[in-house]
């Protein structure tokens, strides 16, 4: 997983500039430099006659001299161990990682630095700071593992003050929990794509009408979003991927590049908690699309206007994690953000998983289909007859079960679908069979379709 860890550089960036301009040294005028010499002067006589009259006064006045110096130069220490020449405090490097673990969703547990050849937890940050003071403010660390990056001590100071200079709550409208609640969480559900120029075929794959989909968004309390979003298209994930709350336009705003093509403020939108998006992604405009609709994991609210998702996708996926359901969709841990401790989201609808119930059609799981030589042939010479009749009536399963005089053996194989069943009647040494296939219809009956076996002319 590309974590969102970042020592916020590009931030980092800015606040050097922002150094340069507002630490810049004053230029001096030819007055200021004449009154400071003249004040210089005046400082030095004065310090010289202190000192003459120092050596005349008696001694307790000496004491009272020392005692005043002594507390200016504890003034003096307790400002400089306040105080690093940087600007930059034990508390406000602690502050400084609080705030990065809150805008990426680390648990502070999890969360460590690499410097020196040694691990610093999150509870070991003021040992951090005392080694980047002694090295001069200025370290080479790498964050969980990451990646190597530069930590400057007064490059933090400043954006740190920045960031308390920030107005956060400029915005004509704060983003209400409400409306972090209906996007925080975990989602499943179809992208389908329309493909109007044919070009991304084969990125898509042999079916490119619909793919499974995936996504989490970790909100905090600010609404600040870490986004993410899988495609189950092999080797073509959505990259830099950033999404945005917007309580004014009631959505949440998409932005990122799929097949290295950009996309820019793509709304998200939720209705009936079902997440739905139309992202562009075609050089040319309006030429290709990728159609999200997603529902909250475990929601069981599927309606007619939500697309359907396949029946084995829903059967087999009933009851996984996130985790799982990412997994097979191929991705791991590292791909989406983690939730820290008491964060998991609650869905508003949750399903018991059931035991899976055995599809045995007309028929029964312990039907076995064996029957005599003679009543086989006889069904089959039936059937078979039927079939030669010009526009005979369908023949039904029943029909055929009335014929053999048992139910027939269901056979679970590539041929057993939620669209054909086919069944099996054998005399006992199996010698001899005749396997039968049926269409199963929308109101459940089951319709000849063709068949096989020992017998068949």
């Amino acid at each position: 997983m590309k974590k969102r860890y970042f020592l916020l550089c590009g931030m980092m960036g800015m606040m050097l500039s922002i150094s340069a301009c507002g630490g810049k040294p004053q230029e001096t005028t030819a007055q200021e430099t004449i009154a400071q010499e003249t004040k210089a002067q005046e400082t030095k006589g004065a310090q010289t006659t202190a000192a003459h009259d120092a050596t005349t006064a008696e001694a307790p006045e000496e004491t009272e001299k020392e005692s005043t110096d002594g507390e200016a130069a504890e003034d003096m220490d307790e400002d400089t161990e306040e105080e690093s020449v940087s600007g930059m405090t034990k508390e406000r490097f602690t502050k400084y990682f609080d705030l990065l673990l809150s805008e990426n969703g680390i648990n502070k547990d999890d969360f460590y630095v690499e410097y020196g050849g040694r691990k610093y937890w999150y509870d070991e940050l003021d040992e951090l700071y005392d080694a980047a003071e002694e090295a001069g403010g200025t370290i080479d660390v790498s964050l969980m593992g990451e990646a190597e990056d530069m930590l400057d001590l007064e490059i933090m100071s400043n954006y740190l003050d920045f960031m308390s200079d920030w107005d956060a709550g400029s915005s004509d409208e704060s983003i209400s929990k409400e409306l972090i609640d209906r996007f925080y969480g975990d989602w499943h559900g179809v992208v389908r794509f329309k493909d109007c120029t044919g070009k991304y075929a084969d990125s898509l794959g042999a079916d490119p009408d619909w793919v499974t989909s995936i996504a989490r968004f970790w909100i905090d309390t600010d609404g600040y979003v870490v986004p993410f979003i899988g495609v189950h298209v092999e080797d073509t994930p959505i990259e830099n991927l950033e999404a945005t709350l917007d309580p004014e336009d009631d959505c949440m705003y998409l932005s990122g590049s799929w097949i290295n093509v950009d996309f820019d403020y793509v709304p998200m939108t939720e209705k009936d908690g079902t997440l739905h998006a139309e992202i562009p992604i075609s050089k040319d405009a309006g030429s290709f699309t990728m159609v999200f609709n997603l529902r909250h994991l475990n929601d069981i609210g599927w309606t007619d206007e939500d697309p359907a998702l396949p029946r084995d996708y829903i059967e087999n996926c009933q009851g996984w994690s996130f985790d799982k359901l990412a997994e097979s969709n191929g991705y791991t841990s590292y791909d989406y953000p983690s939730y820290g401790e008491g964060e998991e989201p609650e869905y508003p609808v949750q399903f018991v998983k059931e035991e899976a119930k055995q599809d045995t059609g007309k028929s029964t799981a312990e039907a076995d289909g064996v029957v005599s030589l003679s009543t086989l042939e006889a069904a089959y010479k039936w059937l078979d007859g039927e079939l030669d009749k010009s526009g005979h009536d369908p023949i039904t399963y029943e029909a055929v079960r009335d014929h053999m005089g048992v139910d027939g053996k269901i056979l679970k194989s590539s041929q057993w679908t939620a669209e054909k069943h086919r069944y099996e009647w054998t005399t006992a040494d199996g010698k001899k069979y005749l396997s039968v296939t049926f269409t199963v219809g929308a109101d459940g009956s089951e319709i000849y379709s063709q068949m096989t076996g020992s017998i068949v002319q």
